[in-house]
């Protein structure tokens, strides 16, 4: 399957992500977003979650994957529009080195995982890659079970600020956040590749439990400004996030 292979060959990033009761340590997170025609969605889902996952699942298993995740973008099922993604799958990998011979030991071997020619279920036909991302965790809490996520992508002005701080206040004030209102997790990372002046240079995300709890956490007038006293984000970035996504998750192994 091609987004799987690229991920795996090129590069690829929340998540992301920490298995119950683990800190996720400083694991490279490769992130590809794909696109998918609206009439494809369900053909295009089934083989994924019930032939391509288990090629990620065995590498896991035997040491050669830290993790994945398969995530649906929330309403794009509604939306018709090219120039957007509607799913994003993520490796999580050890170092660098484990990222780089993943084409061998992962892929390598997915005609033996799967038991079939995998061109019999490729997917390839059915959806397009839209983009790629490489990240390197910098710090993260503990991922409770969640359901939707909240991708956050930023460019600071100061990024040795923008995380410090998101270590040193924003870590502390939402470990005491875990499973209230929903919230199961959040994490940061910096970007590895692409880099360029268009581009983001951070990456943070946060785990809900369910949709209600990640919108009310995405409306402005929702927010709880009790914390923004004590941040210094307007001079470490002082035009926000520049772009947030909501993702619904589809399948997590780790």
């Amino acid at each position: 399957m091609k987004k799987l292979i690229l991920i795996s060959s090129l590069f690829i990033s929340t998540v992301i992500f920490g298995q119950t009761g683990k800190k996720l340590p400083q694991n490279i997170i490769q992130i590809t977003y794909v696109q998918v025609e609206n009439k494809d969605f369900s053909e295009f889902e089934s083989k994924e979650l019930n032939h391509w996952s288990k090629v990620s699942d065995n590498a896991i298993k035997n040491g050669k994957q830290v993790g994945w995740a398969f995530f649906r973008l929330v309403n794009s099922a509604f939306i018709e529009d090219e120039t957007k993604p509607t799913h994003a799958f993520v490796n999580i990998y050890k170092d660098f080195k484990q990222m780089a011979d993943a084409p061998i030991e992962v892929w390598g071997n997915a005609e033996a995982v799967l038991g079939i020619d995998p061109s019999l279920i490729s997917t390839n036909d059915l959806s397009k890659t839209m983009m790629m991302q490489t990240y390197k965790v910098v710090d993260n809490i503990p991922t409770e079970e969640f359901k939707y996520a909240v991708w956050n992508y930023a460019k600071p002005k100061n990024m040795s600020g923008f995380l410090e701080e998101n270590s040193k206040l924003w870590k502390p004030y939402f470990e005491k956040r875990i499973n209230k209102n929903g919230f199961a997790g959040w994490g940061v990372a910096a970007r590895v590749y692409p880099q360029g002046m268009n581009e983001s240079s951070v990456f943070s995300w946060d785990h809900y439990t369910s949709l209600e709890s990640a919108m009310l956490a995405l409306s402005p007038t929702d927010y709880d400004g009790s914390i923004l006293s004590k941040s210094k984000m307007n001079e470490y970035d002082p035009d926000g996030f520049r772009y947030r996504v909501l993702v619904e998750l589809l399948k997590f192994n780790m």
